[in-house]
């Protein structure tokens, strides 16, 4: 249900369709919580109150640490949006003409790693960073696809706790809080730190081009 809902609303919206209704029933929240209204009901018919009760105290206690940990981070995304501290980032880490490439892309990577680490969501953290670097991307003497490209890389880096897809790697193969740092974790900051020497080879034929 949830996802007939929310796909509905998706297809509404890009056939320029919607209403209020199926915006708001399409809505990703209101669309989970009828799902999960539906699914309190239907278990309830088997497993009676005491039943249910049991499941969802298990299901807060699984989710619980997960959505306090992840909240922490999406907070602080909040918090440095509206502090205006990206203005500040953005005049510590200027740059201009004479930068050399390499550093210009090590900066764009490193923006987008340490925000994706303090964040925990890739993409709020290269949306971030590429709002950072934007003012001063057209003094910089690399191609901005470059650019982009470095900051998909450090966005990768380090994909750890306050991450909702950690937590779902770990729930879905089983792993705990430990395997999912030396498996997950590992292999996203390796990821990151192997794609930098390509971005780094791509300004090159950027530059030949």
């Amino acid at each position: 249900m949830p996802l007939v809902l929310i796909a509905t609303g998706a297809i509404l919206d890009v056939a320029e369709a919607s209403n209020d209704a199926s915006t708001f029933l399409g809505d990703a929240n209101i669309a989970l919580f009828l799902g999960l209204l539906i699914a309190f009901g239907m278990v309830r018919s088997s497993l009676g109150g005491d039943g249910v009760g049991s499941v969802l105290r298990s299901g807060f206690h699984t989710t619980g640490e997960i959505l306090l940990v992840t909240g922490v981070g999406g907070s602080l995304g909040a918090v440095i949006a509206a502090s205006g501290m990206d203005a500040t980032l953005a005049d510590l880490f200027s740059a201009d003409d004479s930068a050399p490439v390499i550093v210009s892309i090590l900066l764009a990577w490193c923006i987008a790693a340490v925000l994706h680490f303090a964040i925990g969501s890739v993409s709020v953290g290269a949306i971030t960073a590429a709002g950072i670097i934007a003012p001063i991307a057209g003094s910089l003497s690399v191609d901005p696809v470059v650019i982009a490209l470095a900051i998909a890389s450090g966005a990768m880096f380090a994909l750890h706790v306050n991450s909702n897809f950690f937590w779902m790697f770990s729930t879905l193969l089983d792993l705990s809080t430990k395997g999912s740092l030396k498996t997950l974790t590992l292999a996203t900051s390796l990821g990151a730190v192997v794609s930098l020497p390509l971005v780094l080879v791509a300004s090159l034929v950027a530059a030949a081009l």
